[in-house]
Formats: structure tokens, C-alpha cells, sequence
């Protein structure tokens, strides 16, 4: 996959969802097979939470409130995700969502969805493990990184 060089950062969003049991809801990417929080990137005319449930839907067959903000990474050397090279950078906003409906269903970008202790997670991509952490932590405040 051949990529030009992006003039500005990339928005994008993740649903960091726990279970009544505060196991976290992952998605394994088929992609790069790593398990992440389900997201992705925000399209021209949405809000972020708009995008966030919207990705969540989409990769995990879910249906999503959003409950706060969990916060805001733009540290380039987090962006690599996706092996799309140096020059990607991506501004990310996660948030704490609730399930409302919905049926776990995999999507093309993801093989399997599942919920996971917070203690014993499985390879993430980049810096979601830290995102995970911080949604757990119910800081008062969010995280900006």
C-alpha cells in the first residue's frame, strides 16, 4: 500500500467498553492481526462521538451511548497502527461508551470481538493498553497525551 505524506494529522476515534464483569470489549484487526479497541477514523461531517459509535457498530455489530471522555493521544510515535509509514500521524479521542443492543458480529476489519480482563490482556496495538488503563482508572479528568 502506497501512501503520500499527509500535511495534517488524521482524527480518529475508539469505544473503550467494559462488561458488568469490567472486562474490556477488543476487536482483533484482520489487517495486522493485533486485538484493539474498536474505532476508527472520523469522516467529513461527523462529530467525534458520532464516529465513535458509528465504528463501533461497524466492527463489532454493537450498538453504543457514550458516558464521558476518556482522552485525547496525539503522540506521533502512537500512530503507526496501521504500518502505514512515518509520515501518518493521528490524532486519537477515546471515550467510555455503555452497550445498549446490538449483537457481537465481526466485521472485514475485524475476525473475532471479545471481552477481556483489564489484568491480562492480549498483544494490543500501540498505545491502547494505555488507553484501556485509563478508562479503568475513572480519573475525574481526561487524560491528554
Amino acid at each position: 500500500m502506497n501512501h503520500k505524506p499527509q500535511t495534517t494529522p488524521k482524527l480518529a476515534v475508539n469505544a473503550v467498553v467494559f462488561n458488568e464483569g469490567k472486562e474490556v470489549l477488543l476487536a482483533k484487526r484482520t489487517d495486522n492481526g493485533l486485538w484493539c479497541i474498536p474505532g476508527g477514523h472520523v469522516d467529513l461531517g461527523e462529530t467525534l462521538v458520532q464516529a465513535c459509535l458509528r465504528e463501533l457498530k461497524e466492527e463489532t455489530g454493537l450498538t453504543g451511548e457514550v458516558i464521558r471522555l476518556v482522552g485525547i493521544y496525539s503522540d506521533p510515535k502512537n500512530s503507526l497502527h496501521i504500518a502505514q509509514g512515518p509520515e501518518w500521524h493521528t490524532i486519537r479521542t477515546s471515550f467510555l461508551c455503555k452497550i445498549i443492543g446490538g449483537t457481537i458480529t465481526p466485521s472485514e476489519e475485524t475476525s473475532e470481538i471479545q471481552y477481556f480482563d483489564v489484568h491480562q490482556l492480549p498483544q494490543l496495538i500501540t498505545d491502547h493498553a494505555q488507553r484501556v488503563r485509563d478508562a479503568y482508572s475513572d480519573y475525574p479528568a481526561a487524560v491528554i497525551g
